[in-house]
């Protein structure tokens, strides 16, 4: 152990709290709670034979370390959880989900409540259902209130005075016009409770009520009232008879179960409510070796609940976590009412959690089909290209311009021959005037290059040019100039013959005059172009963005000496362009801040 480490470790105090290990580019290693942190810490340093293997990985690189205290091991836990899901430190456990589960929003804080279709929870007094596996099943249920329940459909902030004649929703049946002041607040406020229901699964409790208000409606003759809510309870019922009960004690429920291989893991989650499946969520989990069961698990529940607001009152677990006490205890409290954790042994939860068990199975077969298929084409790939590097993570380059205006460059990654979206990277081209492709390639890839390697970043195994030789020869450059032409294996693609053909697009490598052959429906090669054509798709993008904002741009932002407050001005006063440049010098001078010299530059430039 190193003086500084041996230093760090003596004066790290004996409080709950979490440690922040780095490594010597400050880079965070692990992030870890503990009750009493200076034993915690202090027994990574101890004897390397009672280490957990994930430990062994990283302690040798660990050159500092940080710590936070907290006034208990249950507040540690939740700062832990954030502190893992914000920094993705390289040996946690951690929670690879780039989905957002929709779910539906009733604005219930508002006085006149409406529907919305949201993909994030927020406290903002709102009451949330869901979530949903797919945004088209929100929409049809939302469909379906509206045609049950007259709820307004209006995103207007009301108070209940008019601010408009009733919609054609109110005209025939399906709104009460709160937005023209025709329902109070009460008798709004029925409506919404029936809606509440309905989105909560309680259904039979809704039927009823319906029913009394039917019976209610008929027994003072109202024939026409009564038969609008018979046709509502028809309409309950059916989705009534859809619904299938999973769960005898009719509990909200969270199923929790995972399949783990080789360092990965799917998680299975069944969102139960009232005894019925509502949705399912699949997740991935990462680790750089073998997972444990229980670090798995522990790892998964503190970080996906983390996020989640809306909780269910029990956690079905395949089987105990050391930590199950703790995170119960701050379930409860983020709750505000007990939520427990069991692992079932028998019966109809032990049924639930092995239906869990089987989906996260099938979910892990699927991955690993679809990994052994991007496997194997990326060996292909190396064998067909002689790379000198597996080709596990791929860069794609791509410019776009018009004559040189607007000009950009763009870089995509594909991982394991997965896009990585949120690795992308655009620029805009600064230093190059005019068309000059060679030019402008070489300005991105070498900001792109020079960047990695300043920030000690990893660099790519792969980097792929849309384009031809000489956008290759560039390339080739910029690695030579950076050091890079050993470290990093370079290709191109380009139009063959037939431009509009992909069966005739050519790979070629530095140095070699020919274009390299592949097999006949090789999938390297759907691969290789399949990068180019993201890469493509995102530079273009990016370009026609840069274009629109360009065009809707004003002439007046071009002349010096008139600014927002200026413009707005000018165009208050006289309403468009062609009024103001038709518009007396005398009469524009007359506006405040408007001298008369730029009140002829108006006239000319504007």
């Amino acid at each position: 152990m190193e003086n500084k480490i041996k230093k760090i470790v003596k004066n790290i105090p004996k409080l709950p709290g979490i440690y922040i290990m780095k490594d010597s580019r400050a880079q965070i290693l692990y992030i870890g709670k503990a009750k009493i942190l200076r034993s915690r810490v202090r027994a990574y340093f101890q004897s390397s034979r009672t280490l957990h293997p994930r430990a062994k990985m990283f302690v040798d690189k660990v050159r500092d370390i940080k710590f936070l205290t907290t006034a208990t091991e249950a507040e540690a836990l939740i700062l832990e959880s954030n502190f893992v899901k914000k920094h993705q430190p390289r040996y946690n456990v951690l929670l690879k989900d780039d989905k957002h589960y929709p779910y539906i929003r009733l604005t219930t804080q508002e006085k006149f409540p409406r529907l919305e279709v949201v993909r994030r929870i927020r406290k903002d007094g709102a009451t949330y259902f869901g979530p949903y596996s797919m945004v088209k099943e929100v929409r049809e249920t939302i469909r379906l209130i509206y045609k049950i329940f007259p709820l307004r459909q209006s995103k207007d902030k009301l108070d209940g005075t008019a601010l408009r004649r009733p919609c054609i929703n109110h005209q025939i049946g399906r709104c009460l016009a709160p937005c023209a002041g025709q329902v109070s607040s009460r008798e709004y406020g029925k409506v919404v409770a029936d809606v509440r229901w309905f989105l909560k699964g309680k259904n039979k409790m809704l039927v009823k009520n319906l029913q009394a208000q039917m019976e209610s409606a008929s027994a003072a003759m109202r024939y026409e009232e009564a038969a609008v809510f018979r046709d509502k309870i028809q309409a309950v019922q059916a989705v009534l008879g859809k619904q299938k009960i999973v769960s005898t004690s009719l509990q909200d429920q969270d199923v929790v179960a995972y399949c783990s291989e080789k360092g990965q893991a799917m998680v299975q989650v069944l969102i139960i409510r009232g005894g019925k499946m509502l949705s399912e969520k699949i997740f991935k989990m990462k680790s750089l070796n073998q997972m444990e069961e229980d670090e798995t698990l522990s790892s998964f529940l503190k970080q996906y609940y983390a996020d989640e607001l809306v909780l269910p009152a029990e956690i079905l677990l395949p089987h105990p976590v050391e930590e199950s006490a703790l995170i119960a205890d701050w379930l409860s409290e983020k709750k505000a009412t007990r939520v427990r954790l069991e692992v079932p042994a028998i019966g109809k939860k032990r049924e639930l959690v092995r239906m869990a068990e089987e989906n996260a199975r099938f979910a892990m077969r699927m991955e690993r089909d679809k990994g052994d298929v991007g496997t194997r084409s990326l060996e292909e790939l190396q064998t067909s290209l002689q790379l000198k590097h597996f080709p596990e993570v791929i860069e794609g380059f791509d410019l776009s311009n018009i004559s040189g205006s607007h000009a950009v460059g763009a870089v995509v990654v594909f991982e394991n021959a997965v896009a990585e979206k949120s690795k992308y990277r655009r620029y805009k081209i600064s230093t190059v005037q005019g068309v000059d492709d060679y030019a402008m390639l070489r300005e991105v890839m070498t900001r792109r290059y020079r960047r990695l390697l300043d920030e000690g970043k990893p660099l790519p195994n792969l980097v792929l040019i849309d384009g031809g030789k000489g956008h290759l020869k560039s390339g080739r450059d910029v690695f030579e100039a950076l050091g890079l032409v050993d470290r990093v294996d370079l290709a191109c693609i380009a139009k063959g013959k037939y431009r509009n053909n992909l069966a005739t697009d050519e790979v070629y490598l530095p140095q070699q005059k020919t274009p390299v052959l592949f097999k006949q429906n090789s999938p390297s090669k759907f691969l290789v172009q399949r990068i180019r054509d993201e890469a493509h798709r995102f530079a273009i993008s990016y370009h026609r963005r840069l274009r629109d904002k360009a065009t809707l741009r004003s002439p007046l932002e071009n002349i010096p000496g008139i600014g927002k407050k200026r413009r707005l001005l000018l165009l208050k006063k006289f309403g468009s362009l062609e009024n103001i440049r038709a518009a007396a010098v005398e009469e524009l001078a007359a506006l405040p801040g408007i001298t008369k010299p730029l009140a002829k530059k108006l006239r000319a430039d504007g």
